[in-house]
């Protein structure tokens, strides 16, 4: 098991030491201990990878000897695209994402996974009222928007059999995540799957005219860290490093929230009256756990059956886990067993 003149020019620092201590998120980055290494983050822009973006805010990065340039996806499936085309060295997506990616590039070219930094039941479906949906069962019919290759489709599939309601009874229509919202806004769709802040945007812009149901039956799905297996294996540092600033940045969000919200809002243009009412929809923290395996599993299960060649034999996941440089900085954090 892995838990392994001097009037002015004097008085000018005091001020920024004071103004910094006044405006929490504007502090001056911390000058790093060592080298300084660059490393390419493809982050989706939403709280589900709050830690790195408090990192990023907070200066944690440099802290710890890395110039990380960070940039923001609507979804982890255009984050880990980003990985995949050589533009990142770090991705965050969902686990389902990861699954579906490595169904895809199954041996030496698949991704690795170095750990998870959330947990979230954030997936809902959000309906018309005028198109007569008031009820889980009113969905039987509907033309449903969702984003393939993400949590969606499963918690979809799942929801509509738990409801009794045939899969495919519904018509599917695949979009990106921001056309989700723009087609159940306009109508040409009677509802949508979709996460955070996706679900609270439909919300607010239907006004009255929106009904929504949590989707996922207690079942969370994890936020992950996805690099390339040459990135696991050549800059392990740098990786260490990665997780050290994301330590620093989930102690601040537990102990200062709303320091840690403010720093979200102002960097991602959230709301933080969404961000307060989502907050304890998600576990935001470093984790690499054994559930984590049994959901991949589940989901290769399932998306093998639906795929273009059912009985394929689902990927060992342990294989695809790095998880050394997580043990280095937080063993507690990872309990898995080989």
């Amino acid at each position: 098991m892995f838990h392994r003149n001097n009037g002015l020019f004097g008085i000018l620092p005091v001020l920024v030491v004071c103004l910094s201590c006044l405006f929490p998120g504007c502090n001056p980055p911390q000058q790093p201990a060592g080298p300084v290494e660059t490393i390419r983050i493809a982050a989706f822009k939403g709280e589900l990878a709050a830690l790195v973006w408090v990192a990023d805010a907070e200066g944690l990065f440099i802290k710890h000897g890395l110039n990380a340039l960070v940039t923001g996806f609507e979804s982890g499936v255009a984050s880990v695209e980003a990985l995949l085309a050589g533009t990142a060295d770090v991705a965050t997506a969902a686990e389902s994402v990861f699954v579906s990616k490595s169904l895809a590039r199954a041996g030496s070219g698949s991704p690795r996974i170095l750990g998870a930094i959330a947990r979230t039941e954030s997936i809902g479906i959000v309906a018309r009222l005028d198109r007569g949906i008031a009820a889980p069962a009113d969905l039987k019919g509907k033309r449903i928007a969702l984003t393939g290759q993400t949590p969606s489709p499963y918690f979809l599939d799942r929801y509509l059999l738990y409801n009794r309601i045939e899969p495919r009874s519904v018509t599917i229509v695949d979009l990106p995540p921001l056309k989700v919202v723009e087609a159940v806004v306009q109508g040409s769709v009677d509802a949508a799957i979709t996460w955070e802040p996706y679900v609270w945007n439909i919300g607010q812009k239907l006004a009255g005219n929106a009904r929504a149901w949590p989707a996922q039956s207690n079942q969370e799905f994890y936020f992950l860290l996805i690099c390339s297996r040459d990135f696991a294996e050549k800059r392990p540092e740098a990786a260490r490093n990665m997780f050290r600033a994301l330590a620093e940045a989930e102690s601040l969000i537990r102990t200062d929230p709303a320091r840690a919200r403010q720093a979200l809002a102002r960097r991602l243009a959230l709301d933080e009256r969404y961000l307060a009412a989502v907050w304890p929809k998600h576990t935001l923290g470093l984790s690499l756990d054994q559930a984590l395996l049994v959901a991949m599993e589940d989901q290769a299960r399932w998306a093998i059956s639906r795929g273009p060649a059912p009985g394929t034999r689902s990927p060992n996941y342990l294989e695809s886990i790095s998880p050394e440089p997580l043990v280095a900085v937080r063993p507690e954090a990872v309990t898995l067993y080989r």
